[in-house]
């Protein structure tokens, strides 16, 4: 089973969504994603620090 991962940041990504593990994954379907959103209070560089963020 092939999983979609959007590895790739480009003009696409939101600028607070760059370098996030979340947005690498799961990009538009993130659940902490909205358009025009100006931060994100759950960004990630790691999946460590996502269970930090619990």
């Amino acid at each position: 089973m092939e999983e979609n991962i959007e590895t790739k940041e480009d003009n696409s990504t939101p600028k607070c969504c760059v370098g996030c593990v979340r947005w690498q994954k799961f990009g538009k379907k993130c659940y902490y994603y909205w358009e025009g959103k100006k931060e994100c209070s759950m960004w990630a560089s790691s999946w460590d620090d996502t269970v930090q963020q619990q």
